[in-house]
């Protein structure tokens, strides 16, 4: 595959170390220094310009299933994808996100893949929060809800009782269930929940911590 990387820093500089051997390598970076360091095996070609103007692009692109762009400027990551895609036939665009807030707008103006290093960081600390026995399982895209999964408690309110019956809170819904012997189940109104169910729910990360409180702590 030829993939045609935009941006030479660091980030670019270990992807290219892992991608290397398996694809052919355009490199793009509008310092020439920057640029340079790429010029040996790592890539087979290194264009000294502008990543987000046409005529570089249109050079680097010759052929190019994906584009890559890794500058630390959203606007020009942007610019480039778009360029790619909409007028020289790139296939796949993937853009890094500088300002986590310009995810949304990349992913609408045509980037296919938009990753933000701190998204990435906060997904994973998020998954490892641990209420003594409820996790973040999943964080739904473009949403504050999460799916997350618990013992239900002994101590719990909504022990014996049915869906329809417990108040979960701020619109909270139970998705899927195991049961007594370990059978999945997909609730019903009718559903009854017991102590020592596995328990996965949809609901929005600020109300995780009185869920735990009310179901599982």
């Amino acid at each position: 595959m030829k993939i045609v990387i935009v941006g030479a820093g660091k980030l670019a500089f270990y992807l290219i170390r892992e991608l290397e051997s398996t694809n052919e390598i355009v490199i793009i970076d509008k310092d020439p220094s920057a640029a340079t360091k790429f010029a040996d095996d790592l890539v087979s070609e290194v264009i000294n310009g502008d990543g987000s103007s046409y005529p570089v692009l249109s050079e680097a692109c010759k052929g190019a299933q994906m584009i890559v762009a890794l500058t630390n400027q959203d606007e020009t990551n942007i610019i480039a994808c778009q360029i790619a895609k909409n007028h020289l036939g790139v296939s796949k665009a993937i853009a890094r996100v500088n300002n986590p807030k310009n995810r949304e707008i990349m992913e609408r103006f045509g980037v296919d893949r938009a990753f933000s290093g701190t998204q990435i960081l906060a997904s994973m600390i998020e998954q490892e929060i641990d209420f003594q026995g409820l996790r973040i399982v999943h964080r739904i895209k473009n949403s504050d809800h999460v799916l997350i999964e618990f013992t239900l408690s002994e101590k719990s309110d909504a022990c014996e009782k049915s869906m329809m019956q417990y108040k979960f809170i701020h619109g909270a819904r139970v998705v899927v269930m195991a049961g007594e012997n370990g059978e999945t189940i997909t609730p019903t109104g009718e559903t009854v929940m017991h102590a020592g169910n596995q328990i996965m729910m949809v609901c929005s990360k600020k109300d995780i911590e009185q869920i735990w409180k009310e179901m599982v702590k």
